[in-house]
């Protein structure tokens, strides 16, 4: 009881989040976008796209190697026929007190607000064109440690449209609090208990077998699935 209390505090007092006047009543009431799209057809040499969910947090070397070495070349050359969902949430733990949501991640606070805004460029940005999915891999793979979202926006061309919506996304600690309950609730249901962080589903199936072959070549793992086979691709 007395740890359950003191680890209550601790995030009480080290937890600075500015909200907005939106309540929680009032977030629960706005339209989420799905967090990750199904897997479907797309008319591409009649070629269907599958899902790849990655499962992953904002600080772990494993998860920077996996988006710079694996996610960003295989958006360059199988865009057209994969669909990237993303999840930000890891190893972390959650927990409330008094109605508010407090989060504890493996590398501490700035972790968790990464992950945090993070699920707010998810909710913001669209996915199409995988504009989403280029836009994590630049904030991944950036070594600057606080304004990696900004740089990215710029970087991008994004943003006088992007940047304002996702910052108001974080700041609004209700809201975005319930993004990354989601994302939570989706790691814990997924992931079997052994799982690593990261982790790949493809498809909605977690497959232990492939999991090390995906993190070091996913191009290789993303071929087993497309179907026909595709000359020159695979």
């Amino acid at each position: 009881m007395i740890a359950s209390t003191a680890f209550s505090v601790f995030f009480l007092l080290v937890i600075v989040t500015k909200t907005s006047s939106m309540d929680l009543a009032t977030a629960k009431k706005v339209l989420v976008k799905p967090l990750y799209d199904a897997p479907h057809v797309d008319n591409q040499n009649s070629v269907p796209k599958i899902t790849i969910s990655i499962y992953y947090d904002s600080l772990s070397s494993d998860s920077v190697d996996l988006f710079k070495n694996q996610i960003g070349p295989s958006l360059a050359k199988f865009q057209k026929y994969v669909n990237f969902d993303f999840v930000p949430f890891g190893n972390a733990d959650k927990k409330i007190f008094e109605g508010k949501w407090f989060f504890k991640c493996q590398k501490g606070l700035t972790e968790c607000m990464k992950n945090k805004w993070q699920a707010c460029s998810i909710h913001v940005l669209p996915s199409k064109m995988q504009l989403l999915a280029n836009y994590l891999v630049c904030y991944m793979s950036s070594t600057v440690e606080t304004h990696s979202g900004y740089q990215c926006t710029r970087n991008m061309g994004l943003y006088e449209d992007y940047y304002g919506k996702i910052k108001k996304c974080f700041m609004n600690r209700e809201f975005s609090d319930l993004l990354m309950v989601q994302f939570s609730n989706r790691t814990r249901t997924v992931l079997p208990r052994s799982a690593r962080i990261p982790s790949i589903v493809i498809n909605g199936v977690y497959n232990e077998i492939e999991q090390d072959e995906a993190k070091n070549n996913l191009g290789n793992v993303i071929c087993k699935y497309i179907h026909p086979k595709l000359v020159g691709l695979c």
